[in-house]
């Protein structure tokens, strides 16, 4: 914005250069009100609105009805393009006269321009101080100075269209990114309560485990590896009884039968 501006000649240091711009309009009405105009304040300083069309005060005193534009300029000229606009607002408002204040200086074109129009009056730095000398001194600064572009003047119609442009992105995107979060959760929850249709599974049965038996240990502890085991011996045939053995067995036959029928003598 201030690229194709000229800077200063001599940049002051005082109580008007660190008033606020809104301060500015309100002393520039206080003066004219002074001087016997009813001051109409139009300007954002006044209305605390964003815009207010080129004009910061409305002046009239009998037929005279002149408006009154404030830059508020520490570091640049004002260029002759605010001149030539305070002009077609002058036009469009059928006033009889204008003002344009700077609390800096104007550029040399910008004082050919309204030297053309003698309807127009310019008041550079050094005149406003002595407009509102006595002013200053009774003025107190704001104690939260308004916000302020580097040149003094409220935030540009652009820079305010380019905060709301970066605030409505933000906005969008955060937006979207809440909407994709929801779809998210809501496929998963619509994945997990399909599952079960999708894909069953047939219950697991239970197996019964048979319990563990204990195992019975053998009487006697079995052999060390390597040691023969001991063979089995086959039975001898049976030898034949000798006579002798025969009649020794019938004797004792007949002492028990002997034995038996005296014992039992009915048999």
């Amino acid at each position: 914005m201030t690229s194709g501006l000229k800077s200063v000649r001599h940049r002051r240091d005082d109580a008007l250069s660190r008033v606020g711009w809104a301060q500015l309009e309100r002393l520039m009405a206080r003066h004219y009100q002074r001087e016997g105009y009813a001051v109409e304040h139009v300007g954002t300083g006044g209305t605390r609105q964003r815009f207010d069309g080129g004009i910061d005060l409305k002046l009239r005193k009998g037929s005279a009805y002149v408006l009154v534009q404030c830059k508020h300029w520490n570091a640049k000229q004002v260029p002759h393009n605010a001149v030539h606009e305070l002009l077609g607002l002058m036009v469009n408002e059928r006033a009889t006269g204008a003002v344009l204040v700077t609390s800096g200086e104007f550029t040399r074109a910008a004082i050919e321009a309204a030297g053309k129009q003698d309807r127009v009056q310019l008041v550079d730095g050094d005149a406003l101080r002595i407009l509102l000398g006595p002013l200053l001194d009774d003025e107190p600064v704001d104690a939260a100075p308004e916000a302020r572009t580097p040149l003094g003047r409220p935030p540009s119609r652009m820079a305010t269209a380019n905060n709301a442009w970066a605030i409505g992105l933000l906005l969008l995107v955060l937006k979207i990114g809440f909407a994709v979060a929801l779809l998210w959760a809501m496929s998963s929850a619509f994945r997990r309560a399909l599952s079960p249709i999708l894909s069953p599974q047939a219950p697991v049965a239970a197996v019964a485990v048979p319990a563990a038996r204990p195992v019975a240990r053998p009487a006697h502890p079995l052999p060390a590896a390597g040691t023969p085991l001991p063979t089995q011996r086959e039975p001898s045939p049976a030898s034949a009884p000798t006579a002798e053995e025969i009649r020794a067995s019938q004797r004792k036959a007949d002492e028990a039968m002997r034995v038996i029928e005296a014992s039992t003598p009915e048999l």
